[in-house]
């Protein structure tokens, strides 16, 4: 019996290697290997390590002990050796295969926009199907060429060719009608069931939609009333789903949600041999009860308990509120997805009491509503960033260098006025004994001044603001001494100063304008670890690599993101139109249509009956003829016009608004619209203009008003954008150096100041590189002819605990 047994063992051992090599295996087989029992099983179209390792109920760290291979990533075809666990029956384990495709289509990339995502969804392969057959490829970039795997026809399991009537009558499956926002990863653990089983039975499934029906597999006990509990304060993890956008990296997401790469590849496999767009990954949620916002008053809200697989969408239509307005009394939601158990505060509406609080209080009303719902966040401030006291560095003085191009020598003689006797009544009797003691030139009071030299009154109001700020914080008890440099547009102006030992006692540099001057300063300022301020440039590659530069105006691609975002999250039910006036491909109007379609598609309502219609149309070509044939009704009609030609959308936005007192229109825009001379602001406000603008000056805030008068009384003028950015920035930074020290950059998100202009978050850009402000306004034109700034982005709203 010995000798047999260790026959037959010998018999499977020869079997199994001559498979492995020519990886001819179709199905799952039990082999024994030196007296161990494996599973041998071959990779199939949609697989991955997790899932493999979920099926045969091995942990994922034993399969890459026998299958070193995997680490690299699987590939279609695969043999895998998988340690075999009693109680599995891999004749049960029906999973979705396509085998071998019959045949490959080319495909060659045309330009950056076309991610791996696209490609998939544009031929109806998955993400990791294009990977799989094009292991060569390492990027995806325009002139590749990919390998489009197809299958003239998909072999489905035998389950799908029953009747609806079997389906139903059979003990093994239920019926499920999806309803909004669900998704194929929710509903799998909601009843208990693989993706893969559920896919099965309802291969459409993968592209679930409001209204379908599908069937599940019916395990042995009862799952299709399991409903949420609250998540304890002792569970340590939870999780939620996060969908891979364009242009994300491994990097930016472990930064943007404070987990580790580790942690991402343990919980996403797919992770281990790629960043793919497209991908669903899950991303940790640590103590997610200590987040939760805490009402002030608890009969302003109900609480709504997160089910498995709901969305922010699903409950934006549920209770018929915008995403931010959820958003805005549960903060921790403004960076994340749900979590499965927490709970949500959902604002009730009594109009009885909202009509009290007007007729007793009009003048009032908003502030007393805003009370009403007022939300608290509590926020621990770690040990480092506890601001200094008081007292403690009133002795120091903080040495301030400015670099601005204000061109003082050309201005002068632009302005310069030739003395003659017949002026000479001008000035006063003192002044003229002074000249000429001094032989200083005098010049008229009269037509003192004539003109500026180019760009260069913008940088005078700049620094005008900058004298402000020095002011008040001079009265306030800091010592500052300010040195001002001109730099013109010339990097040998400065070069002498920044290479003494004067400047490397520097505290902090605000400045220099142009990238072009900031580069050699920048490399100094990052040496010696001088925080250095850019104002004004919004595109800078300094920002990649100096860990010291600080870059106040977001980049606009960072501005695209954030309204292609702003977009999904108020109007992902309506009507989206884009109106082509030019061929846009490559543009970077262009590129915010692929943002758009992208966040739709993310979103689960992209041409749903309940979600949002998404149409090009061919202005250039139809001209307006058209444009109210593809107008509805019923939702709003969301306009967005792909071009930065000011007459080009002159005459779009004008056809656009002949549409306006049929139809309700959003149009978006940039906050370059407002500068456009030849577009009428009626049409601004009967289209409901709204953009995300990196600036916005609250005229009504006290602190505003203040700042405006007090410029008004030292400069005999009123402040610009350029004024009130000299006199933010100097603010914002000199209180952070004066709170936390010169190393204040990881202090920051705990810094609260008024600002007159500015809403600044500070985000690393890359891990070894400086950071940039992402806070930003979306601002709003109404049909009453107000501009509204409706609520502010990327800037965490923190109520912190002393």
């Amino acid at each position: 019996m010995r000798i047999f047994l260790a026959t037959v063992a010998f018999s499977f051992l020869v079997v199994f290697t001559v498979k492995v090599t020519a990886q001819e295996l179709h199905k799952d087989e039990i082999v024994v290997i030196k007296g161990e029992k494996y599973i041998s099983h071959q990779v199939r179209t949609g697989e991955t390590v997790y899932s493999i390792s979920k099926k045969y109920k091995v942990d994922q760290a034993v399969l890459k002990v026998h299958n070193p291979k995997v680490v690299n990533g699987l590939s279609i075809g695969d043999i895998l050796k998988i340690p075999y666990v009693e109680g599995v029956n891999i004749s049960e384990s029906q999973v979705l295969q396509k085998g071998s495709p019959d045949g490959f289509t080319t495909h060659k990339i045309k330009s950056r926009n076309e991610t791996p995502y696209f490609i998939a969804k544009q031929y109806g392969i998955t993400v990791e199907e294009l990977y799989a057959y094009n292991t060569g490829v390492r990027k995806y970039k325009k002139g590749v060429k990919v390998k489009i795997p197809f299958w003239n026809e998909v072999k489905q399991p035998v389950a799908i060719e029953k009747t609806e009537k079997q389906l139903l009558e059979a003990p093994e499956t239920i019926k499920h009608v999806v309803v909004s926002g669900e998704t194929l990863y929710g509903l799998s653990k909601k009843y208990k069931v693989s993706e893969h089983e559920i896919l099965t039975i309802n291969p459409k499934a993968r592209n679930l939609k409001a209204g379908m029906t599908i069937y599940i597999p019916l395990k042995n006990e009862v799952v299709a009333e399991t409903k949420p509990v609250p998540v304890a304060k002792e569970v340590a993890v939870s999780y939620f789903e996060h969908i891979i956008e364009s242009g994300e990296s491994m990097w930016g997401i472990t930064r943007r949600y404070g987990v580790s790469e580790n942690e991402l590849k343990a919980l996403n496999p797919i992770l281990e041999t790629g960043f793919p767009a497209g991908a669903v990954i899950r991303i940790p949620v640590s103590e997610t009860e200590k987040n939760v916002a805490k009402p002030l008053n608890e009969a302003a809200f109900k609480k709504h308990l997160v089910e498995k697989g709901e969305t922010l969408y699903g409950l934006s239509k549920k209770y018929n509120l915008s995403i931010p307005e959820i958003q805005k009394y549960n903060p921790v939601l403004e960076n994340r997805n749900l979590v499965y158990g927490e709970t949500i505060l959902i604002p009730e509406q009594p109009d009885e009491i909202f009509e009290q609080i007007v007729q007793n209080n009009k003048a009032d009303s908003t502030r007393l509503v805003e009370e009403y719902y007022e939300v608290e966040l509590p926020t621990e401030i770690p040990s480092t960033c506890l601001p200094v006291q008081k007292g403690m560095l009133s002795d120091k003085t903080y040495n301030i260098v400015l670099f601005l191009p204000l061109f003082l020598e050309i201005n002068d003689t632009l302005n310069r006025e030739d003395l003659v006797l017949d002026t000479m009544s001008l000035f006063t009797a003192e002044e003229v004994e002074i000249a000429q003691d001094t032989t200083i030139e005098l010049e008229e009071r009269k037509e003192l001044f004539k003109q500026f030299y180019g760009g260069s009154e913008n940088f005078v109001q700049f620094y005008e603001g900058v004298l402000l700020a020095i002011d008040s914080l001079q009265k306030a008890g800091v010592n500052i001494c300010l040195n001002v440099f001109d730099t013109q547009r010339k990097a040998d102006s400065i070069r002498q100063y920044v290479f003494t030992n004067e400047f490397l006692a520097t505290d902090l540099i605000i400045g220099p304008i142009y990238e072009r001057v900031q580069r050699e300063v920048a490399q100094i300022a990052a040496k010696n670890r001088i925080p250095i301020i850019s104002p004004l440039a919004s595109q800078s590659e300094i920002t990649k690599s100096n860990s010291s530069y600080f870059q106040v105006n977001p980049t606009r691609e960072y501005l695209a993101v954030q309204t292609a975002e702003m977009v999904a999250e108020e109007y992902y039910n309506s009507n989206f139109i884009v109106v082509k006036t030019k061929n846009y491909s490559g543009t970077p109007e262009g590129q915010l249509v692929d943002l758009f379609r992208e966040k739709f598609v993310n979103s689960g309502f992209m041409s749903d009956n309940f979600g949002v219609n998404f149409t090009i149309y061919d202005f250039e070509n139809e001209g307006s003829f058209g444009l109210r044939r593809i107008m509805s009704k019923t939702k709003e009609n969301v306009v967005y016009i792909p071009s930065s030609n000011e007459g080009e959308l002159s005459v779009a936005i004008s056809n656009v608004n002949n549409l306006a007192d049929d139809f309700s229109i959003t149009l978006i825009g940039s906050n370059r619209f407002p500068n456009f001379s030849s577009i009428q602001v009626d049409h601004y406000h009967n289209l409901k203009l709204k953009y995300i603008a990196p600036y916005w000056i609250e005229y009504t805030n006290p602190s505003t008003i203040k700042f405006i008068e007090k410029f008004k009384t030292n400069f005999n003028t009123e402040p610009d954008n350029f004024g009130a950015q000299g006199y933010d920035v100097t603010m914002y930074f000199m209180t952070a150096l004066t709170a936390f020290g010169n190393d204040f950059d990881d202090c920051l998100p705990y810094l609260h100041i008024d600002q007159v202009q500015g809403n600044y978050h500070f985000e690393k850009v890359t891990q070894f590189g400086g950071y940039m402000n992402q806070g930003v306004s979306v601002i709003a034109y109404t049909r009453d002819y107000r501009v509204e700034r409706k609520r502010i982005k990327g800037q965490p709203r923190l109520m912190v605990e002393r």
